[in-house]
């Protein structure tokens, strides 16, 4: 899945223009699939998964071929880090990058996944204690 930003028909050395040809960068890139327009199922599952208070909303709404990017390859750890890699830091100079929401977001999902894989870190839970009832107070 890393790298797919080059479509079948392009030279893989082809690179867009510096002075910014939109064109260029579409026919590098490849037209957008409907299935890079909306959150597909896999994606609803892996998102269900996570805590809510993890959950990149803003991620799904305005780069939903981002979120099913990561649903789809959640599951691989080596993936999974390329796939942040590449988002987070930008390579070429080029890119406007992400506004800060969904920069955050991102973050925040990198952060979860590394705390769910490392060994001797316990898992990121809520614990909800249930409080007394019937009135009684403590002793």
């Amino acid at each position: 899945m890393s790298g797919g930003n080059i479509s079948e028909g392009a030279s893989a050395d082809a690179q867009p223009t510096a002075g910014g040809d939109g064109a260029q960068w579409l026919r590098l890139r490849g037209p957008q699939r409907d299935q890079d327009r909306v959150l597909q199922s896999p994606t609803h599952v892996w998102l269900r998964r996570i805590p809510s208070a993890i959950h990149p909303k803003h991620l799904c709404r305005y780069y939903p071929r981002i979120a099913n990017r990561l649903a789809l390859a959640w599951g691989d750890k080596y993936e999974v880090e390329a796939i942040f890699d590449d988002l987070l830091h930008d390579r070429r100079g080029q890119r406007k990058g992400f506004s800060d929401r969904v920069r955050v977001e991102i973050e925040r999902l990198e952060r979860f996944h590394q705390r769910k894989l490392h060994v001797n870190y316990p898992p990121l839970m809520v614990v909800r204690r249930r409080m007394p009832t019937g009135g009684q107070g403590a002793d």
